[in-house]
């Protein structure tokens, strides 16, 4: 095999040193510098034998000496494979205590699902919501599937009155038709009054407007969370009593270009709904606008979906947390960033303990629930997250006890009088 070495004006030779290196001799000018290249060597040491010094390669080429009195003498190690970060999945070698989380410690009140996109009976998921120790959940369709309220009760709530809620399913696409705000204002009454919604079911704004479907060509004249033209609506939600689910903005990093320093770059490949179109508000403009609303009507309560697409940033959310009274959170399924953080994730959640309630998002399974307990209740490090999408280990939060009834359904019991009465 000719060797994959050579150095101008230099005798080089190369043999086979194990599996995974070369010892290298190169014979040239004694006593200077020369420049040795190997094509497609990168991402690797070699390491002077006679100088006992490494050396790094930049991109097929490195600068060696020779020595005096002698050829130089070099261990080259192989270049690593070529893995996409999509193939690149490592069997930890770390092994540490597992406590794996079967059932929650508490009664589970889950305030965010999306229930209507599985065929999935009410008998069947209190079954498994017996199994999980989940005692209630709250459940919202979708309004661009021609879904509505009465479809959450009538699938849910109304079997199983004391498992489920239907939260108000509201057709944004009203917003921008004159006396639209007044139509859904009207219309979320009738939710309340007729089918026993308990809040607003997630809307969004991730930076096109609320009357963004999220797919498609992005809207003429985007209303934002804080166009005038929504007041009305705002005002019966306030006068309801009723919270609204909030998701603002994506998480911090989709906004960001989709190049090797996106520490989300696997996911905004692998899940599609991550994905951001071109142009629309800024992650900051998005939040700007919801706090304003937050503070022209105090009386409103939101609930900010995704631990506020911040979780990332929990400085950002505990500064918004302080100026706004009015404002919660719920997990949505962003337990692994916060076990990305454990004990900064821990103290905020103690902080804000009676700001922060449970939610799945969509259709948890019994994997997505156990593996959201065992980060909130267990201290066990490093262990895998389900699938392949997220990288990151993760790690334990192991919360006391009073933190965990709070998070998973005394504020939400507080917070929404509405479903204490039917919870046990």
């Amino acid at each position: 095999m000719s060797s994959p070495f050579h150095a101008d004006g230099c005798e080089v030779t190369a043999e086979r040193f194990g599996e995974n290196a070369f010892l290298v001799t190169v014979d040239g000018p004694r006593g200077e510098q020369v420049l040795l290249k190997a094509p497609g060597w990168r991402h690797t040491k070699l390491t002077d034998l006679v100088a006992k010094r490494h050396l790094t390669w930049d991109d097929g080429q490195v600068l060696i000496d020779i020595p005096a009195g002698r050829p130089a003498w070099l261990m080259v190690f192989d270049p690593p494979p070529q893995v996409s970060i999509f193939d690149f999945d490592p069997d930890p070698v770390l092994l540490t205590p597992r406590s794996p989380v079967e059932r929650a410690r508490f009664p589970v009140v889950d305030i965010h699902a999306h229930l209507c996109l599985a065929s999935q009976t009410a008998a069947e998921r209190v079954a498994l919501m017996d199994e999980l120790n989940i005692s209630l959940v709250v459940t919202s369709a979708f309004a661009e599937r021609k879904e509505t309220t009465a479809d959450s009760a009538r699938r849910f709530s109304d079997v199983a009155p004391g498992r489920f809620r239907a939260a108000a399913t509201v057709d944004w696409s009203l917003a921008s038709r004159p006396g639209g705000a007044a139509l859904m204002a009207g219309r979320l009454a009738s939710d309340v009054a007729e089918h026993g919604a308990v809040l607003v079911g997630e809307m969004h704004d991730k930076g096109f407007g609320v009357d963004d479907p999220g797919a498609g060509p992005v809207p003429e004249d985007p209303m934002y969370l804080d166009d005038p033209r929504l007041d009305e609506f705002w005002a019966a939600a306030s006068d309801l009593g009723t919270p609204v689910i909030m998701h603002c903005g994506d998480d911090i990093a989709f906004y960001r270009p989709w190049d090797e320093r996106n520490e989300a770059l696997r996911r905004l490949y692998l899940a599609p709904w991550s994905r951001r179109r071109s142009g629309g508000l800024s992650h900051e403009e998005i939040h700007d606008r919801r706090d304003r609303l937050l503070t022209r009507f105090p009386r409103l309560t939101v609930i900010a979906a995704h631990l506020d697409g911040c979780a990332e940033r929990l400085d950002l959310v505990e500064e918004r947390l302080r100026r706004h009274p009015n404002l919660h959170l719920e997990l949505g399924a962003r337990h692994r960033t916060l076990a990305r953080q454990p004990r900064h994730a821990a103290r905020f959640l103690e902080r804000w303990a009676g700001r922060v309630l449970f939610g799945g998002d969509k259709v948890q399974d019994r994997t997505a629930y156990t593996e959201q307990f065992r980060v909130l209740e267990s201290d066990d490090d490093a262990f895998r997250p389900a699938g392949h999408v997220e990288p990151w280990p993760l790690y334990g939060l192991g919360l006391p006890d009073e933190v965990l009834r709070a998070l998973y359904s005394e504020t939400a019991l507080r917070l929404i009088p509405a479903l204490s009465r039917h919870t046990a």
